[in-house]
């Protein structure tokens, strides 16, 4: 008997430990996501201290520079800043959040040679490109850094544009497409200075977004449901949909462009984005399927909606 109380005492305190070290892991994830979101994302944007210019190059008429911008509170940004070789004065801006693998590539992908500065930034992700189904897990610290830390990432990346020369600052406007559109909404409610937000092939309500990203890697349906719910939790992502933000940007014009042959999100999630549009924002269809680097004619659809809408104005004053 004495054995099996010795036994039993062991399993209760190794139990108990275990339980312990559980919480401990929670309130650490759950720590960072503690608080106000907005004052979260305008206390890790800090102040811009540094500016690095990586590489500079020519490509057809523009003129690109590869950038890496740091804050006060330690956020770093790669940035690509692309403009027209020839132009002189201040020109309007565009500062774009594209998917994930994109990057600050999208600077180069932008079709034609717009009369603009064209800014694209880099996902302050430094995990796995590809994290399938439950190795989520695994790399929960890394993605919950990248989530809170985009959002300050593109107020730093605004900053920056504002400040520069060559940059009309009434004319500055912000474009996330897929995935940036989490992004740029509270990016622009945040930031007043902000013209106009397009949101490209992007959707709202983050949990079926979720879902449905993941339904070919947990297939069953309870543990992916639990897995969302986890993933949210430690990300503060539920915060992230864009139509709790779009009231916080009006009277600034939100620009919403879907395409009808995408199926990169469920159609419950593009239209609870829709839902939350208020005028003077529009909802453009367009054809074509979801954008990526390969589709040059989903870009070119895309890119010359938003450039011709930029180039020509017509914003009405905030």
């Amino acid at each position: 008997m004495p054995v099996i109380r010795g036994g039993l005492r062991v399993l209760a305190w190794g139990s108990l430990a275990v339980v312990a070290a559980g919480l401990a892991g929670a309130g650490m994830l759950l720590l960072p996501v503690a608080g106000d979101p907005g004052e979260r994302i305008r206390q890790r944007a800090g102040v811009l201290q540094q500016v690095r210019v990586e590489r500079r190059w020519r490509e057809g008429d523009s003129s690109y520079r590869d950038l890496f911008l740091s804050s006060s509170s330690g956020l770093t940004v790669s940035l690509t800043v692309r403009r027209p070789a020839a132009a002189r004065g201040r020109l309007p801006a565009v500062l774009i959040l594209g998917g994930l693998r994109t990057g600050r590539r999208a600077a180069q992908l932008v079709a034609g040679e717009p009369p603009l500065v064209v800014a694209a930034l880099s996902y302050p992700y430094h995990g796995p490109a590809r994290l399938q189904g439950l190795d989520l897990i695994r790399h929960v610290p890394t993605v919950q850094r990248a989530v809170l830390d985009t959002p300050p990432a593109v107020l730093l990346a605004l900053d920056y544009l504002h400040a520069l020369p060559g940059v009309d600052p009434a004319r500055v406007e912000l474009v996330g497409v897929s995935l940036g559109a989490f992004f740029v909404a509270p990016a622009a409610a945040l930031d007043r200075r902000v013209r106009r937000v397009w949101l490209i092939q992007g959707a709202g309500d983050p949990a079926a977004v979720l879902d449905h990203q993941l339904r070919d890697d947990v297939p069953r349906p309870w543990l992916r449901r639990g897995l969302v719910r986890f993933l949210l939790l430690v990300t503060d992502g539920a915060e992230l949909a864009p139509e709790r933000w779009l009231p916080g940007i009006a009277p600034r014009p939100v620009m919403v462009v879907n395409s009808r042959g995408d199926t990169a999100f469920p159609p419950e999630a593009v239209r609870a984005l829709h839902a939350a549009v208020r005028p003077p924002g529009e909802i453009l269809w367009l054809e074509g399927e979801h954008i990526t680097p390969a589709r040059t004619r989903v870009i070119e659809a895309l890119s010359g909606t938003v450039i011709s809408r930029i180039v020509a104005g017509g914003v009405p004053p905030r």
